[in-house]
């Protein structure tokens, strides 16, 4: 009987296939074959069936079947199978449950220790157990070391120590975190083991155990000697010491982190990361992490071992404190570090107790990482710990606060500037100059995106403004060159986005241009060209500007949604909501408050005049009440009279109304009267009209301008 007839048969009877495959093993071999041979005949459908059945079988069960079956390259069969689309979803499924079972299979605790049993008994038996020890990784780790520890187990110490360097790289981590702790005669086999296996990342290991000086005098010859075939494969300087290669283990542990690389002990089948530790007593012990933290994890770790073996290592202690704070940042949601101590605290608290200089760098780290939480982490403890000098003057390396104030995350900006209004520094340093455009930006944020649109012709730019406005909630500003739309940048309140449109030669002109302007620099840029020669050109010349996104031009407002979210969220942050906006406002003005009042030499906040003045007609009234107060203690003609015509607006709110001729009559009182005919006219109109506090408030701007008395006399003569 041919396979395919059974398979109708068993289908007539009424069967379902999964019924007559729990019925007998032997029909459950069947299907297996059955469908390997359909794939390898171009017949789907029937394999299709197959292998929708296949899938409801116990994991477990699946395997023993596929172990025994005569098809041993089944996953040729199933890879060519996920390439006939009929069968793409099936086939990827089966690979995926028989690739689970493989994976816990071969990591069973009862498992390897037989697997290990075996690695004497015969070259077969060898070779077949040390095939399945590979399979298992770092899991067969502590097994096998707790062999090599044993002095009864010697006649298997051999073939462990083949089977270690068989498994490679995976038994690298565990076992370098085990070697300083290690018996005499065990510490100079697992030396041998790792200089073998012949991976540079267990040099800091075998370098802390040649400096330890309670290391055996035969064990330390033998790690002497792993130690330096390593490090001659590596490159590494002769004098290196332990505390510097763990510093170095520990920024490529962090570097990996942030660009989301596999990492040694990282298991990709459940997405986890395992944390090894050695005790004498219990042996090798795991502790598994979250994924997406490992990195982080193994960073502190590494740079932790650095602080314990040379204290004054300040980087490594600046590079544990930013590790820990990511670590905090990027844990997925619900999840927790059970490696973290309990007694430890939140990383915040480490921060701010580790002082300005190592702030500093991590601020510094994170800019270079385009790490805007972790900035805002470091921008807070700052504030909360640095005095003037810590803040604008640290010695020996560049200055990272400073640099804060043109970073493309707005709240990294905004935070900097607060910080550096709060400094009150007495004497201007480099970028002082950026403290105020930056509070003044702060004053104009909106909950809404600002884009400037540049093309090579206004229809074409007024369309792609459109689009921008209409479809994706932005406000723009359009024209064909900077120059055109340097008054809306000015007025407006930061650029999110900068789209140009044009040739090669014109979008290089425009990121000339936008490189040249402080106020654009930090803004991500789409650049959109026509036809594909000029996007690869485009892509090669910009290759290495990650702020810059290339893209064919024409495409819909539902893909340029997708780019624009892509870009603004990496390098401008995730969008400001309206609360957050108005908070950011606030707190700008009345930081210019504090530097107006001060009188100081290094921040002008007269600069923000004409941010303030245009305030005066925003939505929110602590903002139109602020810069009113803001703009009362400049010595402007502009300054009062756009205070007096905000005062006389009838459409206001009677208490806002209140407050801005309370500000009128503190300029006045400052600076004298400023006002056209025409305003103190309309004063006078709402000193004779008005009653209650709004009657006083016009009073109080009546005799503040020092206004003719004869004024009263009128209205008492009435």
């Amino acid at each position: 009987m041919s396979k395919a007839m059974r398979v109708a048969l068993i289908l007539i009877a009424g069967l379902s296939l999964s019924q007559a495959v729990y019925a007998q093993t032997p029909a459950q071999k069947a299907m297996w074959e059955d469908f390997n041979h359909h794939v390898l005949i171009a017949r789907p459908d029937l394999a299709k069936k197959l292998g929708q059945q296949l899938l409801k079988l116990n994991d477990q069960k699946l395997l023993d079947i596929v172990e025994s079956s005569t098809y041993t390259e089944y996953d040729k069969t199933l890879f060519r199978a996920q390439k006939i689309e009929s069968l793409t979803k099936v086939a990827k499924a089966l690979s995926k449950k028989i690739q689970f079972a493989q994976i816990k299979r071969s990591r069973n605790p009862q498992r390897i220790a037989s697997d290990i049993k075996k690695l004497s008994q015969g070259m077969r038996a060898n070779h077949n157990a040390t095939q399945r020890l590979q399979a298992a990784g770092q899991f067969a780790a502590p097994a096998l070391l707790a062999i090599l520890r044993d002095d009864a187990k010697q006649h298997l110490h051999p073939y462990v120590m083949a089977a270690m360097v068989a498994v490679g790289r995976p038994m690298v981590y565990p076992l370098a975190s085990a070697i300083n702790d290690l018996e005499p005669i065990a510490q100079g086999q697992v030396a041998r083991v790792l200089a073998e296996i012949g991976y540079p990342r267990s040099l800091p290991y075998l370098k802390e155990v040649i400096e330890n000086p309670k290391t055996d005098p035969t064990a330390k010859q033998t790690v002497q000697s792993a130690y330096s075939h390593l490090s001659n494969i590596a490159g590494v300087p002769p004098h290196i010491e332990a505390a510097e290669l763990f510093m170095t283990l520990a920024q490529n542990h962090y570097d990996a982190a942030v660009g989301n690389e596999p990492l040694p002990g990282f298991d990709p089948s459940d997405q986890k990361g395992l944390v090894w530790k050695f005790g004498r007593h219990q042996g090798l012990l795991s502790t598994q992490v979250p994924g997406r933290v490992f990195g982080y994890i193994l960073a502190m770790r590494a740079s932790r071992q650095a602080m314990l073996l040379n204290p004054h290592m300040s980087p490594a202690l600046s590079l544990w404190l930013a590790a820990n704070l990511s670590r905090e940042n990027k844990m997925p949601k619900g999840a927790k570090d059970p490696s973290y101590p309990r007694k430890w605290l939140d990383a915040a608290y480490y921060l701010k107790t580790a002082g300005p200089l190592r702030q500093h760098d991590v601020l510094q780290r994170a800019l270079d990482d385009h790490d805007h939480v972790l900035a805002l982490d470091a921008i807070n403890a700052l504030q909360a710990t640095a005095g003037t000098d810590a803040l604008v003057n640290q010695y020996g390396t560049i200055q990272p606060l400073i640099a804060a104030l043109s970073y493309p995350d707005r709240r990294v900006r905004f935070n900097a500037a607060l910080t550096m209004g709060q400094a009150r520094p007495s004497e201007p340093f480099v970028g002082s100059y950026r403290v105020v455009p930056v509070l003044t930006e702060a004053i104009r944020q909106t909950d809404k995106p600002f884009a400037v649109v540049l093309a090579d012709d206004m229809t074409t730019a007024n369309r792609l403004a459109g689009v921008l406005r209409a479809k994706l909630g932005y406000k723009t500003a359009a024209g064909e060159m900077i120059d055109d739309v340097t008054d809306a940048i000015s007025a407006g309140p930061g650029v999110d986005l900068i789209v140009v449109a044009s040739t090669v030669d014109g979008i290089v002109e425009a990121n000339r241009a936008r490189r040249n302007n402080y106020k654009l620099v930090a803004s991500p840029m789409l650049a959109l060209t026509a036809n594909s020669a000029d996007l690869a050109q485009i892509n090669a010349l910009f290759e290495n500007q990650p702020t810059i996104f290339p893209l064919l031009s024409g495409q819909k407002a539902s893909e340029l949604k997708g780019v624009l979210g892509k870009a603004i969220k990496a390098y401008a942050g995730d969008p400001i909501n309206a609360k957050e906006a108005a908070k950011f406002a606030n707190d700008a003005l009345d930081m210019l408050w504090e530097i107006a009042i001060g009188h100081g030499h290094v921040f002008k906040a007269v600069e923000a005049e004409p941010a303030l003045i245009s305030t005066l007609n925003d939505a929110r009234p602590s903002v139109v009440v602020k810069s009113a107060k803001v703009l009362a203690l400049f010595d402007s003609t502009r300054a009062q009279r756009a205070i007096a015509d905000a005062a006389m607006d009838s459409t206001r709110d009677k208490k806002i109304r209140v407050a801005l001729l309370n500000s009128l009559a503190k300029s006045a009182t400052g600076f004298g009267n400023k006002l056209n005919e025409l305003q103190i006219e309309n004063l006078l109109k709402i000193v004779r009209q008005s009653k209650g506090d709004l009657a006083h408030a016009a009073a109080r701007a009546h005799g503040g301008l020092t206004l003719p008395a004869s004024h009263v006399v009128q209205m008492i003569a009435r």
